[in-house]
Formats: structure tokens, sequence, C-alpha cells
């Protein structure tokens, strides 16, 4: 009904448009595709939860509910792998983004689901370990980490990159999950 009402605002606007000298009908059309199109671009409802279904609350990796993020690239890997393990997709969303902040931040809830599960069925573990004692340095400041991850009868070596977040606090910014396509059956 809200879209209906916008619409007929809008013809009613297009025919004063087509009313004043100079504007032909396909001005008017135009004029009346351009209000449609940025009334829908301008009141698109974006959620701003940043809580998700069945989460625990914010998580808790500096020991403070608010705190988001690692101290360090290491500590960051570590939390994000135990929220992994622990299945908490909120926690997972505290951990996870790039130089400019949080993924969640970044995507639509819907979209940020989608991957953190996904992430969370591929990197699901018993056990995980450095498999190299200090971090790979790499471009921009970001860390590579060589993990080891096991899960029943599988094992598998991968990468997971992180980089320095804003207000200093490191993000997990990227897994190589090629290595592990078995490990969510």
């Amino acid at each position: 009904m809200h879209v209906y009402t916008e619409g007929k605002e809008a013809l009613v606007l297009g025919q004063q448009l087509k009313m004043r000298k100079g504007f032909t009908p396909r001005v008017a059309i135009m004029a009346v595709a351009t209000i449609l199109f940025t009334s829908a671009c301008a009141r698109q409802a974006v959620s701003t939860e940043t809580r998700l279904p069945g989460a625990t609350a914010v998580p808790t990796v500096g020991g403070t509910p608010t705190s988001i993020g690692g101290n360090t690239g290491r500590a960051a890997v570590e939390s994000f792998m135990a929220a992994v393990k622990a299945q908490d997709l909120q926690a997972m969303s505290g951990l996870w983004g790039n130089g400019k902040g949080l993924a969640r931040d970044q995507y639509k809830r819907d979209e940020l689901e989608k991957r953190l599960v996904i992430m969370q069925c591929l990197l699901q573990h018993d056990q995980f370990r450095f498999a190299e004692n200090g971090p790979r340095l790499q471009t921009g400041g970001r860390q590579e980490h060589l993990i080891e991850i096991k899960k029943a009868k599988l094992e598998a070596r991968t990468t997971v990159m992180t980089v320095p977040g804003p207000g200093g606090k490191w993000l997990v910014e990227d897994i190589d999950v090629s290595k592990l396509r078995d490990f969510c059956q």
C-alpha cells in the first residue's frame, strides 16, 4: 500500500511536469522513473540488528562484552576458531572483517549469515593448532597464519589472513577454504 501511494504521487507529479512548457512526454516519463527509483532506493530497509539468531551476547574476545577483534593476529585466529568450534556465529561476526571494519557492518544480514554458516561448516574441527610459530608478514600490515585442522580422521593445513582493523584490533580477513571441502559434510 505504501509503495502504491508513492507511485500515485509520482504519477501526479509527472502529469504536472507534462503541463509545464518544454516537458515532452519522454522527459516526464524519465522524471517519474527517476523519482520512483530514488524513492525506492532511499527507503530501502536495512537491518541494523547486530545479533544473529540463536546467538549469545556480543563477543567477549577482549574480556568485555563490547570488545571486538583480537589484540594480535594470532589471538584473532584463536578466538575465531574457538567461536567456530562453539558454533557461535555472533562471536565469529565480531572477529571477521577487513581494514575498514567488521564484515557485519559491510554485508546485509542475510548475506553475512550465509557466509558465516559456510565458514563455520568448513572450519568445524575437533582440534586446531598453528603449524608455524609466527605469522608470515604480508602487504598492508596483514599477517598470514598457517594452521592445521583435525576433524575425526580428516586433517588439513590452510592459511588464515589477519589484518589490523579500526581501533587497532586484529580481524580475520580471509581463510583459504579450498583445502577444507571435505570438512563440511
